[in-house]
């Protein structure tokens, strides 16, 4: 999750801390950190775990939703139902998070943990642009001045002047990571309306959105030759440790934390994810970028900052 990911829990406007003026307080800022690195090793859950796409995009989904019932079922006690243009809009934009998992997953094992991290940064593009197109409020010049480039980092990273020896199948994963990264900003945006439509919830919308995802998955995994759940016991503490940090922990904390910070602060911090991503995928799964891929990546991290509002946070400090 990136830049605008966070703008969408902040509902679109800086948090409380930005309304005052008053430094963002250090908890709210510590759990967007934990978030994002928690965000940021999902990927390698799935390399750990050695199952297929489908299978771990599922168990992703369902082992969260054990996690996130109980929680949601509180919530929902204590401030009603949940309404139904924003359950309509929770279950929609999930089931786009569905097919987002199974085609990262097979990302990660095509391209890499980096790679396909930092690939599904395009919703940093694609969040604002259904704003635009879907609600009317156009973006800046430099919105549009950024598109040309952040289509440039995505090839360089992808591999189009060449890939990580290692990888299974870079050209693959890299359209994969650009697909995922497209439905992901479907999905970012359509909780973007869900927290507008109901500000006062913060678990049920995404159990909703997970369920949904966990459907999406289970038909995914039919139409491509079934799941499997032969993982051994290795293979299951990676995949719940996946569907507990990756998934249900991390949306949780951010959705707690997102609303505290200034947005421009939250985009910063969530570049965490990919080049937590990228790290760990060098040290611990032995994935060597080429140069051109490290540029790639740079270029991307350095729009996914702009994008989210980083010179206006350094104009703020001037």
């Amino acid at each position: 999750m990136t830049s605008d990911s966070a703008s969408a829990h902040n509902g679109g406007s800086p948090g409380p801390s930005a309304a005052s003026g008053a430094a963002p307080s250090v908890f709210p800022t510590l759990g967007v950190i934990v978030s994002a690195l928690l965000l940021g090793s999902a990927g390698l859950y799935v390399i750990l775990a050695e199952a297929s796409a489908p299978t771990a995009a599922f168990l992703r989904c369902w082992i969260a939703v054990i996690v996130l019932a109980p929680l949601a079922i509180l919530e929902l006690r204590r401030r009603g139902r949940l309404p139904p243009k924003a359950l309509i809009v929770a279950g929609v934009s999930g089931a786009a998070l569905g097919i987002d998992y199974v085609l990262w997953a097979q990302s990660v094992l095509d391209a890499g943990v980096g790679v396909s991290t930092v690939l599904i940064s395009v919703q940093v593009i694609v969040f604002p642009a259904l704003v635009w197109v879907l609600g009317g409020a156009r973006p800046g010049w430099l919105f549009l001045c950024c598109i040309p480039i952040m289509i440039v980092g995505m090839l360089l990273t992808g591999g189009v002047f060449g890939a990580d020896e290692g990888a299974a199948n870079p050209a693959r994963g890299a359209i994969f990571g650009v697909l995922s990264g497209i439905l992901y900003g479907i999905y970012i945006f359509g909780i973007h309306h869900c927290r507008k439509a109901a500000p006062s919830f913060v678990v049920a919308p995404v159990a909703v959105g997970t369920i949904a995802a966990g459907l999406m998955t289970a038909i995914a995994g039919v139409a491509l030759g079934g799941l499997d759940f032969d993982l051994g016991w290795d293979g299951w503490a990676w995949m719940v440790a996946l569907a507990v940090f990756g998934q249900a922990l991390s949306w949780v904390l951010l959705s707690i934390s997102s609303p505290l910070v200034t947005v421009s602060r939250t985009a910063a911090l969530m570049l965490l994810q990919p080049l937590s991503a990228v790290v760990l995928g060098a040290l611990i799964a032995g994935e060597r970028l080429q140069p051109a891929q490290w540029i790639g990546a740079v270029l991307v991290v350095v729009i996914v900052w702009a994008v989210g509002g980083g010179p206006e946070a350094l104009r703020r400090r001037r």
